[in-house]
C-alpha cells in the first residue's frame, strides 16, 4: 500500500469510478449516468492524495485552495457565518474509500497525508462539508461545526472547520510525533547535544566567555579546513563568498576566471558582476567535467590573475577536481578562491593550498544555518570602500566578532564540530551514498552520470522519466514524511530529485523503505 498524489491518467480515471460509487450510488448528491464516471466540478483546481494497493485506487480525498470553494456556495461565502481569522484556507472537497477498505488504516492513513500536506505547504485552516453519517469522527479528529446543516434530505452536510494554528486534534499531534527521513542538503538533523546548545540563555557577544567560544570554535574549524586562519561572520554561506569577493575586489589583481557547471558556479559569476571584478567565465553544460587542458590553456594565453569555482557542485552532483585546478592555478601563480559550501564537513580535504574558502555553519557541518565560515591561508586587505559588513579583515582582527554575534549559533557550531574529532563522519556519508546508490540501480532508476573520478560522495541526482513529474513525486515523499531535494527551479525544470547523505540519522532501513516507495511510484 502506498500514499501518494495523483498524477496519472490511470489514477485519474480510478478517482471518477470512485466518486460515481460514493457520490451517486451511495450518496445521492449526483444522477446515474452510462459511463458511471463522475467528474467533479473542481476537478481542474484539486490535488488528489490517494491511497494505491498494486495498480488499483482503492481511497482518495481531493482537496482545493481556490476560492470560492464549494463550501462557499452552499452558504454563501464562508466570512458571513464563520468569524475567525485566517490567511491560506483550504478545502477538503472529496473523501471516497472502497467499501472493502473502510474498516482498515487507509482512512486515517489518507487523513494524516491530508493533514502533511496542508502543514508543508503553510495552510492555516482546514474547510469540509461533513457528512452528518460520520459528525463522530469529524469531531474526533479534530473539526467544528460553524454553521447549520445544507444539502438536501438524501445528502445533507455540515459545514466544519479545524484551524491549524490552534488545533488539539489527536491526528495533528500524533503528526508531530512522527520520525521524518532527511536527504535534504540542508539543513540536516540536529544532534542532542547541539539541541541543548539552543536552549541556553543568551549571552553577550563581548563577554569573555563569548571570545573564549569563538576563538575555540575558530581553531576547531581551522584544524576540520587544514587552513591557517578562519573568520566568522553573522549571516550565509553567501556571505562568506561576498566577502571573499570583496577582498578580490580590494587586491585589484586584474583579470580573473570563474569556472561554472551548475547552479552555484552561475551564482558566483552573478556574485562577481555585482563587484564590478573583471572577469571572464569558463562554462560547461549542466554536470559535465572541465577540460583542465582547455583551462591551462586559457589560463595561460589569457594572464589570469585570480580563480574562483564551487568544489561540490550540488545542482549536479559533481565534486569538482580541485586538487588538479589548485596545481595548475599554483603552477600560474593565479589567486584561488573555493566555495566549499557543500564540501564542507561532507568529504575530508585539504585546503591549505587555496587562498579563500568559504563554508556555512549549516549544512554538512551539522550545525544551524546562520554564520558564515572564511578560511583563509593568505593576508586579509582592509577594505577602503566597500561595507564594513563584509570586511573580512576588520572581522578577523576583531576575533571573528566585529558586531553582534549571536551566542546560541556559536555555542551549536562550537558543539557540531566536536563530531569531527575523527573521520568516521566521512566514512558514515559513503557508505549511505553507496547503500542508496546501489539500491537505485537495482530499480533501473536513471542517476545523472558524470565523470568517475568527480563523482559526488554526498549526493545523488536522479532523472526521472518525461511522462512523469519530479514535483509530483517530491511532493509524495514529503506527505509519507521523507524530504527530499526537489523543488529548486532548475531541479524541476530538468525533472530531477536529488538524495544527500550528509544527515548522519538516515539510517539502511530507512533507505531500503524509500526506494520501495519510488519503486510502487515510478515503477521499474
Amino acid at each position: 500500500m502506498i500514499y501518494k498524489i495523483a498524477n496519472t491518467k490511470e489514477e485519474y480515471e480510478q478517482i471518477f469510478k470512485l466518486n460515481y460509487e460514493t457520490f451517486v450510488n451511495e450518496i445521492p448528491q449526483h444522477e446515474k449516468n452510462e459511463d458511471e464516471i463522475l467528474i467533479d466540478k473542481f476537478h481542474d483546481n484539486n490535488i488528489y492524495i490517494i491511497a494505491k494497493k498494486g495498480s488499483e485506487v482503492i481511497g482518495m480525498i481531493s482537496l482545493c485552495d481556490k476560492r470560492p470553494f464549494s463550501l462557499d456556495q452552499k452558504v454563501n461565502g464562508i466570512e458571513k457565518h464563520y468569524k475567525g481569522d485566517f490567511n491560506k484556507p483550504i478545502e477538503i472537497r472529496l473523501l471516497s474509500i472502497k467499501n472493502e477498505y473502510r474498516k482498515t488504516k487507509v482512512f486515517f492513513s489518507l487523513v494524516e497525508r491530508v493533514f502533511s500536506y496542508t502543514i508543508q505547504n503553510s495552510y492555516d485552516i482546514i474547510f469540509i462539508s461533513g457528512t452528518i453519517r460520520q459528525e463522530k469522527l469529524y469531531n474526533h479528529i479534530g473539526f467544528k461545526r460553524f454553521y447549520d446543516n445544507v444539502g438536501t434530505k438524501d445528502a445533507e452536510y455540515i459545514p466544519m472547520f479545524l484551524n491549524l494554528k490552534e488545533s488539539d486534534s489527536k491526528v495533528l499531534k500524533k503528526l508531530s510525533n512522527y520520525k521524518t527521513i532527511n536527504y535534504l542538503p540542508g539543513p540536516v538533523d540536529l544532534s542532542n547535544e547541539v539541541l541543548e546548545k539552543l536552549h541556553k540563555k543568551l549571552y553577550s557577544h563581548r563577554s569573555k566567555e563569548f571570545v573564549n567560544l569563538a576563538e575555540n570554535t575558530v581553531e576547531k574549524l581551522k584544524r576540520i579546513l587544514s587552513v591557517k586562519n578562519v573568520t566568522i561572520l553573522h549571516g550565509s554561506g553567501t556571505l562568506a563568498n561576498e566577502s571573499i569577493f570583496a577582498q578580490l575586489t580590494e587586491r585589484k589583481l586584474g583579470k580573473g576566471i570563474i569556472l561554472a557547471n551548475g547552479e552555484f558556479g552561475k551564482r558566483l559569476i552573478n556574485q562577481a558582476k555585482r563587484h564590478d571584478l573583471y572577469f571572464e567565465t569558463y562554462s560547461v553544460d549542466f554536470g559535465e567535467s572541465f577540460d583542465l587542458d582547455y583551462l591551462l590553456n586559457e589560463i595561460k594565453n589569457n594572464n589570469y590573475k585570480y580563480i574562483y569555482l564551487v568544489h561540490h557542485e550540488t545542482s549536479v552532483g559533481i565534486l569538482n577536481n580541485l586538487h588538479e585546478i589548485t596545481d595548475i592555478a599554483r603552477e600560474n601563480n593565479l589567486v584561488i578562491a573555493v566555495d566549499a559550501i557543500s564540501a564542507a564537513g561532507a568529504i575530508k580535504y585539504d585546503y591549505s593550498n587555496v587562498d579563500y574558502v568559504a563554508c556555512s555553519s549549516g549544512k554538512a557541518l551539522c550545525s544551524v544555518a546562520g554564520l558564515a565560515i572564511v578560511g583563509h591561508n593568505t593576508e586579509l586587505l582592509d577594505l577602503s570602500s566597500e561595507s564594513l559588513y563584509l570586511d573580512l579583515s576588520y572581522a578577523n582582527k576583531n576575533l571573528s566578532i566585529p558586531f553582534t554575534q549571536p551566542s546560541l549559533l556559536m555555542e551549536s557550531l562550537n558543539m557540531a564540530l566536536d563530531n569531527f574529532k575523527n573521520d568516521n563522519v566521512y566514512f558514515d556519508i559513503l557508505k549511505r551514498y553507496k547503500y542508496m546508490k546501489d539500491k537505485l540501480e537495482k530499480i533501473n532508476l536513471s542517476i545523472m552520470k558524470v565523470k568517475e573520478s568527480e563523482q559526488s560522495p554526498i549526493i545523488i541526482t536522479v532523472i526521472i522519466p518525461n511522462n512523469i513529474s519530479s514535483k509530483n513525486i517530491g511532493d509524495s515523499l514529503a506527505i509519507n514524511n521523507i524530504f527530499i531535494h526537489y523543488n529548486s527551479k532548475y531541479l524541476v525544470e530538468k525533472n530531477l530529485l536529488q538524495f544527500s547523505f550528509i544527515n548522519k540519522y538516515t539510517n539502511f532501513e530507512e533507505i531500503d523503505y524509500t526506494v520501495d516507495i519510488l519503486n510502487e511510484m515510478i515503477g521499474e
